[in-house]
């Protein structure tokens, strides 16, 4: 666990050190196109690839046992060209046609969108293959890698030639191609082979096809109205609040998203490869057991975080964001709230992955995108950007109760309950904390003085957070000393 802390709060402290940079370097409405080519980028992403990649993670351990990951890594490879051609094709054919005019020119938007579809998801599919497969230190390295490299390839292309949101995604963008390509080379000389295979990959059945179809379009459908659910709404301010308004927004939600991202990654590294392994079992008993830890170890420390980011939402905002975007410290709460919502609907998700019934995800998505999109349009022209916030935090909490209703009848569940109060009760020390320390620290803007309430509001957050996972992270060692080191 400690290499895993260490490493994600490395690339963490990057995540971090990109966003201060980046509304330091950009404006606001900058901030706004970027959001407006990565929520293009993830409608291709989470509709056509994010299900292949699913399915690929429920399967890896069975393909290294028989040493076929190269040779269906090589199909993939294949599909993701096909993908990347085919979002240059669709988004010609919006523009073209005049159904959609977005706030950057069409040949920046191609590049970027098929340049991350592919390049991207090479990254994203070798790097954490190797977490799966068990080398986590090979792992760790490369996730930090990315993250510096992009940072210093944007920071450079923004400051020498133009600081614009096509620059700053193009230095990020260079950054996953460079590491991505070292984490392939890298990915080929760890897996198992058989004696069989050869560099021509073996011939897929109608079986094959048929499994990978029907574990993955109901994902397809689900995260596709998860996306509207969660980034939808940014064309509909780009539309009707302007990218100025869209970039304040974004900055302010990006800190608990990030925030909870980096939280949410730290712990599927450490548990996700011991529950696929578990579920790959298929025993039913194996499975319920093995989502009932994976939830212990989350939902009830997902809880506290959300609370320490509202809590701390001035301080943040002061730290890590430029100068011109200080009001976007209202729009942290809405983020903390509506992440909490989300991550814990994945965990719930994570239920049907186990039993291979993915259509159980397909009601709450559509409840969560309906209610995202109707309180959103009827909200924002009366509320503005609070009116956005209130719209996503609660087609979250409608999904987050649907999902949990759904799931819980198709796997044995145990709702930490009693964690949860646990949570609630020390998030509610730190929320004391914090606003004790501002009415004796007296808010006014200095970096000094918010730092230094950030920091002793994090150790306390830091300590709950160890008292809280201290019986977890035992029984995570004991299972990990019985198991064969990687």
């Amino acid at each position: 666990m400690l290499l895993v802390t260490i490493g994600r709060i490395a690339q963490f402290a990057l995540l971090l050190l990109t966003l201060r940079l980046a509304t330091s370097l950009l404006s606001p409405a900058e901030m706004g196109k970027i959001s407006i080519v990565t929520a293009t980028v993830g409608f291709f992403a989470l509709l056509i690839l994010n299900p292949v990649g699913m399915f690929m993670n429920r399967r890896l351990h069975a393909w290294d046992v028989r040493g076929q990951t190269i040779a269906y890594l090589t199909y993939f490879w294949r599909y993701l060209f096909g993908v990347s051609l085919f979002s240059i094709l669709v988004l010609t054919a919006l523009i073209g046609l005049s159904i959609w005019s977005p706030g950057i020119g069409i040949y920046w938007l191609l590049l970027l969108v098929s340049g991350n579809l592919f390049f991207g998801t090479v990254n994203q599919v070798v790097i954490p293959g190797l977490n799966l497969l068990g080398h986590r230190g090979w792992f760790i390295g490369l996730t930090v890698a990315t993250a510096a490299v992009s940072l210093i390839f944007a920071v450079v292309l923004v400051v020498a030639v133009l600081p614009n949101a096509e620059y700053w995604l193009s230095g990020l963008l260079l950054g996953q191609l460079v590491v991505g390509l070292i984490g392939k080379k890298v990915l080929s000389k760890k897996v198992h082979r058989s004696n069989a295979e050869s560099n021509t990959p073996p011939k897929l059945s109608l079986s094959h096809y048929k499994n990978l179809l029907r574990f993955a379009w109901p994902v397809a459908i689900a995260v596709g109205l998860g996306w509207i659910q969660s980034q939808g709404y940014r064309y509909l301010m780009e539309e009707r609040l302007g990218l100025i308004e869209l970039g304040l927004f974004v900055a302010g939600y990006g800190i608990s998203s990030g925030l909870i991202a980096g939280f949410d990654s730290i712990f599927a590294t450490y548990f996700q490869p011991r529950f696929y392994k578990q579920i790959s079992k298929g025993n039913f008993g194996e499975q319920s057991h093995a989502w009932t830890e994976y939830s212990q170890a989350i939902l009830p420390s997902l809880l506290l975080t959300s609370i320490f980011i509202m809590a701390t939402a001035p301080e943040l905002t002061q730290l890590l964001l430029g100068a011109n975007f200080r009001s976007s410290s209202q729009y942290v709460v809405w983020g903390a709230l509506a992440e909490l919502a989300r991550i814990s609907a994945g965990v719930f998700g994570m239920a049907a992955h186990a039993r291979m019934n993915t259509k159980l995800l397909l009601l709450p998505n559509l409840a969560g995108a309906v209610i995202s999109i109707a309180l959103i349009w009827y909200l924002m022209p009366v509320y503005g950007s609070d009116g956005v916030g209130v719209g996503l935090v609660c087609s979250s909490l409608a999904a987050l109760i649907l999902t949990a209703h759904l799931t819980k009848k198709h796997l044995a569940m145990v709702f930490p309950l009693k964690h949860f109060v646990k949570s609630a009760l020390m998030g509610g020390g730190v929320f004391v904390t914090a606003e004790i320390l501002r009415e004796t620290f007296i808010y006014d803007g200095s970096h000094v003085l918010s730092f230094v309430r950030l920091c002793i509001i994090g150790s306390l957050f830091l300590l709950f957070q160890y008292l809280m996972l201290l019986p977890v992270l035992k029984k995570e060692k004991a299972y990990l000393d019985n198991s064969h080191p990687n």
